[in-house]
C-alpha cells in the first residue's frame, strides 16, 4: 500500500467504497497466505524405507531363488558361502556390525574376490534387484564389466573416463581387460580409473565395488603399486570361497 494511502485511512479521510474494497482485498490477502501455509503443513517428506539386517536377509534370500530360478539353478547356501552372504546383508543393511567382524568400514566399498562361478557377480545383479523393487535408492550402483569399460574408451575416448569416475559403481571382471587403445596409446585403463576413483571416495565418500578372479598379488603386477597401496584405503575385501556353481 502507497504512503498516501496509509495516510487517507490513518486521518480518516476513506470514503466507504474505498474502505470496503481495502477490507475484501485484505480479506483476500489474509486468506490467500493461510492456504499457503497450509498446504506446506500438508507436505509430507518421502522418507526411504529402511531394512534392519533379519529383514534383508529374508528378502535377499527371496530374491536370490528368484535370480537364479530364472537361469534353471538353484540359489545354494552352504558352509562355503553361508559367512559370506551374512556378511553382506550386514554390509548393505548398514549394520554396525559388519565393522566389528570384519576390522572394516561401512563407508568404504567392496572388494570381492574368489575363483570363477562362486557367485560374485551374482550377489550384486542381487542387491541391485533389491535396491529397484524395494525403492532404497542408497543402495543403488551402476553394474559394469571392465571390458565394456575398455570397449568404450576405445570408442569414445577420455569422456568414458569421465562417466566411470562418478557415482557408485560395480566393476565386474578386474584384471581381465584388454589394453585400451585410443589414438596409438594403449594402457591399463582401469589403473586410472580406480586413482580418480581414489580421489573421489576422499573427496565425496563415493564408494567403488569390485568383483576380481584374481588376487591381490596378481592385481599389484597387473595395475602396480600405486594402485594397489589405494586399494586398502577404499576397500573392505571379502572373499567367496568354493568351487565353480556353474556346473
Amino acid at each position: 500500500m502507497r504512503a498516501g494511502k496509509r495516510l487517507k485511512i490513518k486521518l480518516g479521510f476513506e470514503s466507504e467504497k474505498e474502505r470496503k474494497k481495502r477490507v475484501a482485498r485484505e480479506k483476500k490477502e489474509i486468506e490467500k497466505n493461510n492456504n499457503y501455509f497450509k498446504s506446506l503443513s500438508t507436505i509430507k517428506t518421502k522418507i526411504e524405507p529402511q531394512m534392519n539386517t533379519d529383514i534383508f536377509k529374508e528378502v535377499l534370500w527371496k530374491e536370490g531363488k528368484e535370480y537364479f530360478n530364472k537361469m534353471h539353478r538353484e540359489f545354494t547356501v552352504d558352509d562355503k558361502n553361508r559367512d559370506f552372504l551374512n556378511l553382506i546383508c550386514l554390509y548393505f543393511s548398514k549394520n554396525i556390525e559388519f565393522e566389528k567382524v570384519t576390522d572394516g568400514e561401512l563407508r568404504k566399498g567392496l572388494f570381492v574376490h574368489g575363483v570363477c562361478g562362486t557367485g560374485k557377480s551374482s550377489i550384486f545383479d542381487i542387491v541391485q534387484n533389491i535396491s529397484r523393487k524395494h525403492h532404497l535408492k542408497s543402495l543403488w550402483f551402476k553394474n559394469i564389466s571392465v571390458h565394456q569399460v575398455t570397449t568404450d574408451y576405445n570408442l569414445k575416448g577420455e569422456d568414458v573416463v569421465k562417466k566411470y569416475s562418478k557415482g557408485v559403481i560395480h566393476f565386474d571382471d578386474l584384471g581381465t581387460e584388454k589394453m585400451a587403445n585410443s589414438w596409438g596409446v594403449k594402457e591399463r585403463l582401469m589403473g586410472r580409473v580406480l586413482e580418480i576413483r581414489y580421489n573421489e571416495f576422499k573427496a565425496k565418500g563415493t564408494r567403488t565395488f569390485v568383483t576380481t578372479n584374481l588376487t591381490l598379488n596378481e592385481l599389484k603386477k597387473y595395475y602396480g603399486d600405486r594402485v594397489y597401496d589405494r586399494l586398502f584405503e577404499m576397500f573392505n575385501f571379502l572373499q567367496l570361497e568354493g568351487e565353480s556353481r556353474r556346473f
